[in-house]
This record gives C-alpha cells, structure tokens and sequence, in this order.
C-alpha cells in the first residue's frame, strides 16, 4: 500500500495570495487523504517506516505551513474582508475564523501519535479531523476566497501577498 501523497503541481506565487491560499487547500486535501491512507495502513501494518516516514510529512506540514495559512486567515485576509462587509458578511468570517480553533483542538490527540511512531494505537483518530478540515476547506473554497476576489482591491490583495510572504521570511 502506498501513503504518500500526490505530487504537487506549481503553486501561484505571493502575487496571487488569493491562489496561494486556495492552493495551500489543495495541499491540505491531500494531507486528509494521506492521513486516511495512513490510518488504514497501520491498521494492517502498524507504524512501519512508510507509516513513520508519512506520519512525519503531515506532522511536519500541519505544523508549520497550517499554522502559517491560519494566520494568514486570521491576521491579514479577515480583516481586510471585514472592511467590506455588512454584519451577515462579518459573522460569516467570525464563523470561518472561530473554526480554527475547532480544527487545532481536533487535531489535538492526533498529533502526539504522529510523532510516536511505531509506537501507535491500532486505530489513529483521524476523525473528526479530516472531515472538520475538508468542510472547513470547502466553506473558504465556495464562499471565502470568490469573496474575496469580488470584493479587494489590487492594493489589498498585494499587501495580503506582502504579508503572507514576511510571515515566511520571504523578502519580495
């Protein structure tokens, strides 16, 4: 059984952070779904070193890059949306925002195990994990970023890109 993930194709750069963001969800899916493949692997073949080496990918990218996306929701393109929206828009980024939180407590028991293996429970607790994440993903997908993209201005979204790339120590 194979569990690593797809290859990647080119992302859009720190120009299109709209893309990027979108992008990062793509790389995202293919984590849940590494995650599945995992989950079912150790179920018959407990954390060998394909387990560990793909337990190690996920851990290593939620860690850091899923941590980097958050912020990038939270603190550049939230508020930004925020300056452009009535109080429906308003509790519909506080919701997509708030559910950051749910997200990092879900992923909570999962994230020792990663780092543990071999040395695993039989079942990893990939749920409700992976299926908060791909809501969450689908929600920003179909109504966060086309938001986004109808409502900022080439300013904004340029600063976003700014910002975005400074969080990564990235000098453009």
């Amino acid at each position: 059984m194979r569990i690593s993930e797809k290859g990647e194709r080119g992302a859009p750069g720190f120009d299109d952070p709209l893309g990027l963001l979108h992008a990062c969800h793509e790389r995202i899916e293919g984590h849940c779904a590494t995650l599945v493949r995992l989950a079912a692997h150790v179920r018959i073949h407990g954390g060998d070193r394909e387990a560990q080496a793909a337990a190690g990918r996920v851990h290593h990218y939620f860690a850091q890059a899923g941590r980097w996306h958050h912020e990038d929701e939270e603190r550049d393109l939230a508020p930004l949306l925020q300056r452009h929206a009535d109080s429906a828009w308003s509790a519909v980024v506080a919701r997509l925002m708030s559910e950051h939180r749910a997200l990092e407590r879900a992923y909570a028991p999962l994230e020792p195990l990663l780092r543990a293996l071999p040395m695993v429970p039989a079942d990893l607790p990939i749920e409700p994990y992976v299926s908060l994440m791909r809501a969450h993903m689908a929600a920003e997908n179909t109504v966060l970023l086309p938001r986004a993209r109808a409502v900022l201005e080439a300013s904004e979204i340029a600063a976003l890109g700014r910002a975005m790339a400074a969080r990564r120590g990235v000098r453009l």
